[in-house]
């Protein structure tokens, strides 16, 4: 979930925390930055026959077997794989259109973003980054990317977003015209956060509510793909008040009676490690929410030390509506990686928490202006070291105007 700028203004400005409070400007509008480079085909055919095209694996497949979700996840995120059903579509001037654009992005991606990053956190982020430890991004969709590349040797990844988890379509009914609508879609929904570092909740709304792509798991699938990861099961968990399992069944089946927690779970794996676990739960994260679905918290609280990681989070949580989860993030987190747009740094008292910054604390962009951080420009100002940030994060594009915090709570 990103600038969630629908959200904000749902809520008053209640009584002031402990941490400092700015009130919103007034007459906010949604983050608008210059387009880029468009994953959008404007090569591949159009199918115009009055009778759909049947897909050439329309009857060798049905989404039944686990092995299939990774052909699946491959198959979108452009990469062939041995064997696959998806074979004869693999031989379409459609899929190799959308796997040439998909090529495209992820090498744009690797040269200005991902090889800046790897080579980053293995100096800086070398001492937390554990096999041991969950990542928790709150506000972050399904921006597995950035979460798996800051922090590749994670547990788990518990992501939390408004969107719906959604599911993958029913291919064995799929035609040429309806895959061509689909993979564009695609591609569409996945612009901002290869070409801007973060996704737009009004445009996932836009892309991901239509009847080409339900929800966020594709998104996922193709990240995982991407990042070499095999699909290895595709379940909806349910989370009882005590934060227990409460049960898994097939998502692609109702869910259900009632208003229990949910989320989709994905176990893969890579080459050199064993099966760890995506949960992406669509929750509303306000302290009302939270409130009235307390297994949540409890869930956080049985996996103990977290790393979380805050990106491009609207500012949200300056504001005493979100007091609950940012108050979950300071107990529990082990680390917190963040912008300015996370947690206010008048939260972290320097008994309790050692601080490292990067790049350069610039104000918020227009939209956010009201949330300036007169201490955090002081922090900057007095640390004895800014070490530089190579690459572009959150909200500001550009290195030179990005700003990084790495927050590691002090042992006692």
């Amino acid at each position: 979930m990103k600038t969630v700028v629908s959200l904000i203004l749902l809520f008053a400005i209640a009584p002031s925390f402990s941490c400092q409070i700015i009130p919103e400007q007034p007459g906010s509008r949604r983050v608008k930055t210059a387009p880029q480079a468009r994953l959008r085909s404007t090569s591949a055919p159009n199918v115009t026959a009055e009778r759909p095209t049947r897909s050439p694996v329309q009857r060798a497949i049905s989404p039944a077997k686990s092995a299939e979700f990774d052909q699946f996840a491959r198959f979108i995120a452009g990469r062939s794989s041995a064997d696959s059903p998806f074979a004869p579509l693999e031989r379409t001037e459609m899929w190799a259109s959308h796997s040439q654009l998909c090529n495209q992005a992820w090498l744009r991606l690797e040269r200005t973003q991902l090889s800046r990053i790897t080579m980053w956190c293995s100096i800086e982020l070398k001492e937390v980054d554990s096999e041991d430890r969950p990542v928790f991004y709150p506000f972050g969709g399904p921006d597995f990317l950035y979460a798996h590349a800051f922090f590749p040797r994670a547990s788990d990844y518990i992501l939390v977003g408004l969107e719906p988890a959604g599911s993958i379509p029913d291919w064995s009914v799929f035609s040429d015209e309806d895959w061509d609508k689909y993979l564009g879609s695609l591609r569409a929904s996945m612009e901002e956060i290869l070409n801007f570092t973060f996704f737009r909740t009004e445009d996932m709304k836009e892309h991901l509510e239509n009847e080409d792509v339900s929800g966020l798991l594709p998104i996922l699938l193709f990240f995982l793909a991407r990042t070499d990861h095999r699909i290895l099961a595709i379940e909806r968990v349910y989370i009882g008040s005590n934060g227990e399992e409460a049960g898994r069944d097939d998502f692609r089946h109702p869910r259900r009676p009632g208003r229990q927690l949910m989320a989709r779970c994905i176990q893969f794996q890579d080459s050199t490690g064993g099966p760890r676990n995506l949960y992406y739960f669509p929750l509303d994260l306000s302290n009302y929410s939270l409130r009235a679905r307390p297994g949540f918290a409890a869930f956080l609280k049985k996996r103990g030390a977290l790393n979380s990681f805050v990106k491009a989070a609207s500012y949200l949580m300056h504001r005493p509506a979100f007091s609950d989860v940012r108050d979950v993030l300071l107990g529990q987190s082990a680390c917190l990686l963040q912008d300015d747009s996370g947690i206010p740094i008048e939260c972290f008292p320097e008994k309790d928490w050692r601080m490292h910054l990067y790049g350069k604390y610039d104000k918020p962009i227009k939209l956010f202006e009201a949330r300036y951080q007169t201490g955090l420009e002081q922090r900057y100002a007095q640390a004895g070291e800014v070490r530089a940030l190579p690459f572009g994060f959150g909200y500001r594009l550009q290195a030179d105007r990005s700003n990084l915090m790495l927050a590691r709570k002090v042992s006692r």
